[in-house]
């Protein structure tokens, strides 16, 4: 897990929609210092290898320093003018450096390129990103936006709304690119230019179909049913939710917490069960999972707990279930994410259930959740120690009746707002049987529970309780003597 196989690649053109990135700064050395701060392997591919003579001939440094110096609006504005400009604007800035290119034409410093435009360079960046040490690496590739289209939209600001091409441009282009195309072909219709195929044995295509064949197929493909059926949980593991609690009172989130200590103690299925939180078990009560399910940490508990001599110790270890991320709910999403599509993407069908405080969850991580169920994200949102009046001591935000509202709006998400203990048994069981039951035709949907921190008495399920009123959102919980009346508001 010290994630030494991530390699990310940021294209460096220094152009957003409107303009610089960073015209008056340097971006590339920013992202530099962003990554090495948090311990990534860094590599830049700035300068493709038209440079390399230059750079070998610089003995003073001068060109270097240049480089250095130069703002990222400077460079944008030399590949939007001509090599005469940049003779004079960029080398001209030392004369040591303007003489280094005194025997090129303005073409040739024209031809100049950025890294990213050497395939050469590219390749020698990706080769060395495949050496292992423990740490990610990022690539920063300096490009230039709209590069072969033609200086009309060559790192020019309105190259985004720029959308066709004249009909030069596009001879332009074709020349840029060497293709075979002839200008009669173009030229019949320009709106519609050809395609072109190097045929099915040219070296480039060779390529990449080994690498396509390499890499697994064509396309990537979702295998939900990979793994076939699994054992669900049978009905003893929901008991615990029907018995209630007694004369003691109890919230409704220690009731689905104690649901899911029950359902992580089966032997087929509990092991599917990724609980995930965010810093905040022991509010939750869920402090009694760390000795038993045992917090998942990459490299173990390899110090001397402060608490090591109580039965609720906190314990770490590489074969733990439970992710703790830490106060951190874009993380959270994120394994919430790879676990509940781990059914498709790895023949692994898991079960997260992401706890956490109720207003930290559609309010703060709305758009990652609607992302997690455009990605068929499978499991449970417990928005829990929820409270409309019994939280303002946390401050306004926590009096929240209307986080099952937020979840509504996400046709992916099945929101409960449950009143009673035994309602939360039925509803988590109908939840996985619709994820993983046999008989199930409609599995991808995310199971969203919001419950309490008041504590009540927790009744006992009644005998011939109405299970189908409960899944469908409203039941009688007993028999009245009279009729009454009863008033809606909203």
């Amino acid at each position: 897990d010290g994630l030494d196989n991530l390699t990310f690649v940021v294209n460096c053109n220094l152009q957003r929609l409107d303009g610089p990135v960073r015209g008056s700064g340097k971006i590339i050395q920013e992202l530099e210092g962003f990554f090495r701060g948090a311990g990534w392997n860094v590599i830049k591919v700035v300068w493709g290898r038209e440079w390399d003579d230059l750079l070998a001939r610089d003995a003073d440094g001068a060109l270097l320093d240049i480089m250095n110096t130069t703002r990222d609006g400077d460079y944008q504005t030399y590949k939007a003018e001509s090599g005469g400009f940049i003779r004079e604007h960029f080398f001209g800035k030392d004369p040591r450096a303007l003489a280094l290119v005194e025997n090129l034409t303005d073409e040739q410093i024209w031809g100049l390129k950025r890294g990213g435009h050497d395939y050469q360079k590219v390749f020698a960046a990706y080769r060395q990103s495949l050496s292992r040490n423990g740490k990610p690496t990022v690539i920063l590739v300096k490009t230039v936006k709209g590069y072969g289209l033609g200086p009309r939209f060559e790192a020019r600001n309105a190259t985004h709304q720029m959308k066709k091409l004249t009909l030069q441009d596009l001879k332009d282009f074709r020349d840029h690119l060497r293709v075979p195309i002839t200008d009669a072909q173009l030229e019949a219709d320009p709106y519609r230019p050809p395609y072109y195929h190097p045929g099915a044995d040219a070296p480039e295509v060779r390529y990449l179909q080994e690498r396509r064949r390499a890499l697994g197929g064509y396309l990537p493909e979702r295998r939900p049913n990979a793994s076939g059926e699994i054992a669900l949980p049978d009905a003893k593991a929901y008991e615990v939710a029907a018995r209630g609690s007694g004369k003691q009172q109890a919230a409704t989130t220690m009731a689905f917490v104690r649901v899911l200590k029950d359902l992580m103690r089966d032997p087929e299925f509990g092991q599917r069960i990724v609980p995930i939180i965010p810093d905040e078990a022991r509010t939750f009560g869920m402090d009694a999972f760390f000795p038993t399910a045992k917090i998942y940490n990459p490299n173990g508990q390899n110090y001397l707990a402060v608490d090591r001599d109580i039965v609720l110790s906190y314990k770490e270890s590489t074969a733990g279930q439970i992710l703790h991320v830490g106060i951190n709910e874009a993380g959270s999403i994120a394994a919430f994410t790879a676990a509940g599509t781990a059914y498709a993407t790895h023949g692994v069908p898991l079960v997260p259930v992401y706890v956490f405080y109720s207003m930290f969850g559609f309010q703060r991580t709305g758009d990652s959740l609607w992302a997690a169920a455009d990605q068929m994200t499978r499991g449970f949102l417990i928005s829990a120690t929820a409270g409309r009046t019994t939280l303002t001591g946390e401050g306004l935000q926590h009096a929240d009746g209307h986080s099952p509202l937020l979840a509504a709006t996400n046709p992916a998400v099945v929101t409960y707002d449950p009143a009673f203990g035994y309602e939360i048994g039925h509803i988590v069981r109908a939840g996985i049987e619709r994820m993983y039951g046999a008989d199930s035709t409609d599995r991808n949907h995310i199971y969203n529970l919001m419950v309490y921190n008041e504590p009540i008495v927790q009744p006992a399920e009644p005998e011939g309780v109405d299970v189908a009123g409960i899944l469908g959102g409203i039941h009688r919980i007993a028999p009245v003597a009279a009729p009454r009346a009863h008033l809606l508001a909203s």
